[in-house]
């Protein structure tokens, strides 16, 4: 065998272990990319975010933490005006301190008929059904958007929302008459969104 055929099949085989390896550095560096990406999205996984209420203001923040995480982690949720909800909850909730937003994490007073169900008795009378509770209380927040956008009690609500395209926060509550158990609800309610607008920072509501 002559030196150029010896050089040729030498020159051959440095070119066959270049190209393995630098197959395998490319395998490797995507490998390593792929680990970094998850390491990434563990670090900024969504949790559901601490629920303070220690004034109506932490109650108001961290209603509003709860919609923005609701709508950060669920697909397919038509938004609900934010003033409208903010101001049902403070009601609904006492600002969240009643028994069921303590105890039960219910902020808008979502009932259960299915007894089966995690649920408080609002009296110590029997009745037909009960007061939803939750793990969490962006769930309850998660429930009540899910209830106005779907619910078939709420047909006037989706109705105006969607053919009207209506916004307007006071517009909406007219249509809730499912929710309005109390003869002085909206007016109640309304009292609240101007109490929210006149002495909270709420800079976050359109």
């Amino acid at each position: 065998m002559t030196f150029m055929q010896k050089a040729k099949i030498v020159g051959k085989t440095l070119m066959v272990v270049v190209i393995l390896l630098f197959c395998s550095l490319t395998l490797y560096n995507y490998h390593l990319l792929e680990l970094k990406a998850e390491e990434t999205i563990e670090g900024f996984k969504i949790e559901k975010p601490d629920f303070e209420h220690n004034s109506n203001q932490t109650f108001l923040d961290s209603v509003n933490t709860c919609v923005d995480y609701v709508y950060y982690t669920t697909t397919d949720i038509f938004p609900v005006n934010r003033l409208l909800l903010v101001s049902q909850a403070a009601l609904e909730s006492g600002w969240g301190t009643s028994r069921f937003a303590n105890e039960g994490k219910n902020l808008f007073g979502m009932r259960t008929y299915d007894l089966r169900e995690p649920h408080m008795l609002p009296s110590n009378k029997p009745k037909k059904w009960g007061v939803k509770v939750y793990e969490h209380e962006c769930d309850s927040v998660l429930h009540y958007i899910q209830t106005l956008n779907n619910g078939t009690a709420f047909g006037e609500y989706q109705k105006i929302r969607d053919e009207e395209g209506i916004n307007d926060p006071v517009k909406l509550l007219y249509s809730l008459e499912a929710y309005a158990a109390d003869k002085n609800y909206f007016s109640k309610v309304k009292s609240i969104m101007k109490k929210i607008n006149t002495e909270y920072q709420m800079n976050y509501i359109k």
